[in-house]
This record gives structure tokens, C-alpha cells and sequence, in this order.
């Protein structure tokens, strides 16, 4: 059987018409491809930052412990120093020194005035 020029024809129109739809997956397959790369990329830019992030909190912490431990730390320090019996002796100095300082401004002023 021996084909015919009309036959021969619509075959090779039929054989344009595949090529050029493969072609247009072809392009398909590309633009995917580009596609997934962007999102790879993306997906690992996130992982980047997620383990940057957890690293910040992790290094956060540390540091809010340090500046607890540190606070506690000076408050116990302060407290330890001044301590009641401490405190009511520094009041009663101060009164003291009050009350003799007074004392010596009267003692000159009634020496002053003649007495």
C-alpha cells in the first residue's frame, strides 16, 4: 500500500502538530523547573532564618538568666550589708552628730552673746 500525496499531507501536518506541542511542554518543563528552584531557594532562605532566629532566642535567654543571676546576686549583696542592727546604728550616729553639731553652734552663740 503506497501512501498517497493528500495522505502524506495530513501526516505531516499531524507530525507539525505534535512537534509544536511538545515543544510548548518543553517550555512548561522549564518554567517548573525555574519554579522549583526559586522555591528551594526560599525554603533554604527560611531554614537560614528559623536557625538564626532559635540561635537568638537560645543566646536571649542565656543572657536573661545572667542578668537575673546577677540582680539577685547584687540584691543579696546590698541586703547583706546594711542589715537592721547596721541601719539603727548609722541612725543613731547620725543623730548623734546632729546633736552634737547643734550643741556647738548654741555653745558659740551663747559664748558669742556674752554668757
Amino acid at each position: 500500500m503506497s501512501e498517497t500525496a493528500q495522505q502524506a499531507y495530513a501526516r505531516g501536518v499531524e507530525m507539525g502538530k505534535v512537534a509544536i506541542r511538545l515543544d510548548h511542554h518543553d517550555d512548561q518543563i522549564a518554567t517548573l523547573n525555574d519554579l522549583l528552584a526559586r522555591t528551594v531557594s526560599i525554603s533554604q532562605t527560611n531554614a537560614s532564618i528559623v536557625q538564626t532566629l532559635s540561635e537568638a532566642r537560645v543566646t536571649d535567654a542565656a543572657t536573661r538568666v545572667a542578668t537575673a543571676q546577677a540582680v539577685k546576686d547584687a540584691k543579696d549583696a546590698h541586703e547583706s550589708t546594711w542589715s537592721p542592727t547596721a541601719k539603727l546604728i548609722a541612725v543613731l550616729g547620725s543623730v548623734s552628730v546632729v546633736i552634737v553639731i547643734l550643741w556647738a553652734i548654741l555653745d558659740r552663740i551663747s559664748f558669742a552673746i556674752g554668757g
